[in-house]
């Protein structure tokens, strides 16, 4: 087999995805924690509808992340180095930084307005996911070594990212709940047609 056609074996695949993991880790127990520490704390906390549904989007993207790393299972091993790492670590890096961003820590006192953070952050919140998707349609090209034009997914990339720019120039409460509105069912149909399986 031709050194360029080598792929990585099983023993250095699981030591280069185990930082992704970690990340991806992090990221869901972020979610998991918060939500519960609001809800024992509901007296403080205003809850928000548009605050919701991208929390649920954000825990489908960490789950999506973390079923299509098998596929990097495939690259070739002549593309792995250290720069390789730094960049795969950088896109769930950018979707933790925006679950941190949307899901703060609860202040010792006063009340935590989830819209009003959401409006307040939006602009970063916003900047965070669309460089997150533009992370991802790079590792599909670059390492899955994906067509450019793959439909249905790069129609689901385009109005994604479309939708993140709008949330990033106008962050207001009522815009953030009508983009999660139209993004959870683009989430929801993105994964569905994930092909990756465990064999």
């Amino acid at each position: 087999m031709p050194e360029s056609d080598a792929i990585l074996d099983v023993g250095a695949f699981k030591h280069v995805v185990v930082p992704i993991g970690v990340v991806v880790a992090l990221g869901v127990a972020r979610i998991i924690s918060a939500a519960s520490h609001y809800v024992q704390h509901r007296d403080r906390v205003r809850f928000s509808l548009g605050h919701a549904i991208w929390c649920l989007i954000l825990f489908l993207w960490f789950v999506g992340l973390w079923w299509i790393t098998w596929g990097l299972r495939h690259v070739p091993a002549d593309l792995w180095s250290y720069f390789t790492l730094i960049f795969l670590l950088a896109g769930p890096c950018l979707l933790y930084l925006a679950v941190t961003l949307l899901l703060p820590d609860l202040p010792d006192q006063g009340e935590l307005d989830l819209a009003e953070r959401l409006e307040r952050l939006g602009r970063a919140f916003f900047l965070s996911l669309a460089g997150f998707l533009l992370w991802l349609v790079t590792a599909e090209l670059w390492l899955l070594q994906e067509p450019w034009w793959v439909l249905p997914k790069r129609g689901f990339q385009s109005v994604a990212l479309a939708l993140f720019a709008i949330g990033a120039a106008y962050p207001s409460r009522w815009m953030t709940i009508a983009l999660g509105c139209v993004a959870l069912p683009l989430v929801v149909v993105a994964l569905a047609t994930v092909r990756a399986k465990l064999g």
